[in-house]
């Protein structure tokens, strides 16, 4: 008996629809980076409780005491990130540095958010990268 030959085939059709929805998402950036507004406070819940609530143009550093240790948030040059945390896996690290309104930094083992507000409510919940 022999076996068909089953591969998966690209059309033609397929690939200018893959390379324009491609180039619509990298053309979409800049306006999605227009629409977030600096921030300039930066608030820090632990287990879903605010702990924390500190301007983002002061430079300063927390310890947030979650059920695994503290997770360590610097303020610093208007802009807020993780140094230090007990969880495995280190996202919420690698996460960088956030500013904007509406950006959020999880460590979900933790059970630590750190959130960018600002000024004016957004027409969204959040913003990820």
């Amino acid at each position: 008996m022999e076996r068909a030959n089953i591969q998966p085939h690209l059309t033609f059709a397929d690939k200018v629809l893959i390379g324009c929805l491609i180039v619509l998402s990298l053309a979409s950036y800049p306006l999605v980076r227009r629409m977030t507004k600096a921030g300039n406070v930066v608030q820090i819940e632990v287990n879903g409780a605010v702990s924390t609530v500190a301007p983002l143009y002061t430079n300063q550093s927390f310890a947030a005491p979650g059920p695994l240790g503290n997770t360590n948030v610097v303020i610093q040059d208007g802009e807020v990130f993780v140094t230090e945390s007990p969880c495995r896996n280190k996202i919420c690290i690698r996460t960088g540095r956030i500013a904007h309104t509406g950006q959020l930094i999880v460590c979900v083992p933790n059970k630590v958010v750190v959130r960018v507000i600002g000024k004016e409510e957004l027409p969204y919940d959040a913003v990820t990268r």
